[in-house]
């Protein structure tokens, strides 16, 4: 390589003295300028094999554009190609460049000053890498740079003043994913051809100076300042860009009303307004937004009723207005909606009876209503529909769970109706749900047994039964399909044993309440699972009759290592809070147990041997775990 390089030098010097060579030097410019950047940089694929330096012309080299008319080097496109190193030697001869798209390598350093010396280039991507330091404010010097793009990158720093002094060419400017810091730059307002701006997920702080700044731009089509620390009111003057399709302050500290001359924007497809702390009411002039199909002013502090005209936005897929402080009744309205796919109205104050007319809106995938005051019975239209996700938890509905169609059976994913005061028998046909995997009924009053067809699941992870009224048996099938993976059943009135098949539940979180008869068979379902490997908790609360069989010692369970923790208060109901202290969460109060390969013997090396005796002496007694166990949780 350090041939090469003196090659390369004593090339370079020699061009400037070749008499009547101007033809042969120019072109040999392109080769030479990248036989340098190539020199520099490692190239673990060998992607760049086919440059040579004994080629008179580069252009049959690949990743490389040449214009026909000159053989100059237009475009230089290298992306993805696992390419390290610093970026800049030998670029600067490459003065017809008009491409540079490094995008989606390794590249390292600092922007390279090199790069400005590229009197033609219109579009620099060098998203993607790991870049450093500040942007260089000589960057875009040539004021000729249409398109850049240095996202997703380490830069960091204030943006330079002066890096848009001469922009009148900027049509795309994208600096999300760095660690940019400071106010937004005044200068931006000089870029008055600009219709694209990302500059999210970085550390700008302050207000932007809408007024002055960001409302001038009026060519803007796509505004994406989201996920940093801005603050402040938003004045009017939105309605200036008139060509603005998409606006995104999501994830800010945005303060004040909201703008209500945003329903003056006609072509605005997406609005996301969420997670900053706007407050008041929702204007009445976004009811014009007829071409809006992404709205979602989730996390902020909107109070009034909810919005009577949103059947109006006819062209709206995706509506989030979760986490506010929005009252009232869901209009009728909401059925001409027939292009949403996503709503969520969680966590507001919305009361009166879920719409009929969601029925209509074929396309609904997604529908949240969790943590609201809604009443009356869940319309049984809505379980015929092709829906991934169904949340009503946490409202005062009634009545009982809609049996559901086969098209229901074949999408839904998550079903969550706990906390509600939801009665009756659970629908045998709940168990044809091929691609459910979390299923709440928690917090109900069903009064009812639990189906055997709730073992039928195929893909069902998490089973939420607590509290729901439900009595007798567990059914033996409840572990059928062997894929459930939290199984919480506590504050009900079962009776009976714990069935057998339940060892079937290989990584298995196990907490419930309730006088079961065989402790040999929760010590058998104990070893049975791989606690140890998946680093699960087993928990139980309540009555037992204990007895360890001989059949449960000579059943080699006691060969696999597990850790049984028994996660009880004295004389009160288990908090879950410490049960998942295992986890790494915060444990107040717990008894890890490590179970070995003979007895119950374990217990006594935890500090207590009257309660260790006790144990070992109960045999076939009646005890309560609350009471044996106070002493080590005390």
């Amino acid at each position: 390589m350090g041939f090469l390089h003196l090659f390369i030098c004593a090339l370079i010097s020699l061009a400037s003295f070749t008499i009547n060579a101007d033809e042969s030097v120019t072109l040999n410019d392109d080769v030479l300028g990248l036989i340098v950047f190539k020199s520099s940089i490692s190239d673990p694929l060998s992607s760049l094999s086919s440059w040579s330096e004994d080629d008179e012309t580069p252009c049959s080299w690949r990743f490389i554009t040449c214009n026909p008319a000159t053989n100059r080097v237009t475009g230089l496109s290298l992306d993805g190609l696992n390419l390290s190193g610093k970026i800049g030697r030998g670029l600067e001869k490459l003065q017809s460049l008009k491409l540079l798209s490094l995008a989606n390598n390794n590249f390292t350093g600092s922007l390279s000053h090199e790069i400005s010396l590229l009197t033609s280039l219109e579009n620099l991507n060098l998203s993607g890498n790991a870049l450093s330091n500040r942007i260089p404010g000589s960057l875009m010097n040539s004021g000729t740079i249409k398109f850049l793009d240095l996202s997703q990158n380490l830069l960091s720093g204030p943006v330079p003043e002066e890096l848009f002094i001469n922009c009148l060419s900027l049509r795309s400017l994208s600096l999300y994913g760095n660690t940019l810091e400071g106010p937004v730059p005044s200068s931006l307002m000089k870029c008055t051809t600009l219709n694209h701006l990302d500059l999210s997920n970085n550390r700008f702080s302050g207000n932007p100076n809408f007024d002055s700044g960001i409302w001038s731009l009026t060519r803007i089509r796509t505004l994406d300042l989201s996920h940093n620390s801005l603050s402040g009111s938003i004045p009017r003057g939105v309605f200036g860009l008139h060509d603005l399709k998409e606006l995104s302050l999501e994830g800010n500290q945005f303060s004040g009303a909201l703008p209500s001359d945003i329903g003056l924007c006609p072509h605005l497809k997406k609005l996301d307004l969420s997670n900053n702390l706007f407050t008041e009411t929702i204007p009445d002039s976004f009811h014009a937004l007829l071409s809006l199909n992404y709205m979602n002013l989730a996390n902020n502090g909107l109070t009034g009723e909810f919005p009577q005209w949103i059947g109006s936005l006819s062209s709206l897929e995706y509506l989030d207005f979760s986490s506010n402080a929005l009252t009232g009744m869901l209009p009728e309205s909401m059925g001409q909606l027939t292009s949403l796919s996503y709503v969520s109205l969680s966590d507001n104050m919305l009361s009166g009876n879920i719409p009929l007319s969601l029925v209509s809106s074929s396309k609904l995938s997604v529908i949240s209503l969790r943590g609201n005051k809604l009443n009356g019975s869940i319309p049984d239209g809505l379980f015929n529909m092709g829906l991934d996700r169904i949340d009503f938890s946490r409202n005062e509905l009634t009545g009982s769970i809609p049996t559901g169609s086969s098209k229901l059976f074949e999408t839904l994913q998550s079903l969550d109706l706990s906390g509600n005061q939801l009665t009756g028998n659970i629908p045998a046909e709940i168990g044809l749900n091929l691609k459910l995997r979390y299923l709440n009924l928690s917090w109900n009053n069903f009064q009812t047994r639990m189906p055997s067809e709730l073992g039928y699941f195929q893909n069902l992870t998490v089973l939420d039964l607590r509290n729901g009224a439900f009595q007798g048996a567990i059914p033996r099938e409840i572990c059928d399909s062997g894929s459930l993976g939290i199984l919480q059943l506590d504050g009900n009135s079962f009776t009976g044993s714990i069935p057998d098949g339940i060892g079937n539940c290989s990584s298995l979180y196990l907490l419930f309440e309730g006088s079961l008869d065989s402790r040999s068979t929760v010590v058998r379902f104990c070893f049975a699972i791989k606690f140890w490997a998946a680093r699960r908790v087993l928990s139980f609360e309540g009555s037992f009759k204990t007895g360890l069989s001989a059949q449960a010692k000579t059943q080699g369970f006691f060969k696999q290592r597990c850790v049984l923790v028994l996660a009880v208060y004295a004389n009160q109901k288990v908090d879950t809070r410490f049960v998942f202290g295992i986890f790494g969460f915060e444990v107040s109060k717990s008894v890890e147990v490590a179970c070995t390969t003979e007895s119950l013997d374990w217990i006594a090396g935890l500090g207590d041997r009257s309660a260790a005796r006790v144990l070992d002496g109960l045999g076939s007694q009646s005890f309560k775990i609350v009471e044996v166990f106070a002493r080590f949780l005390g």
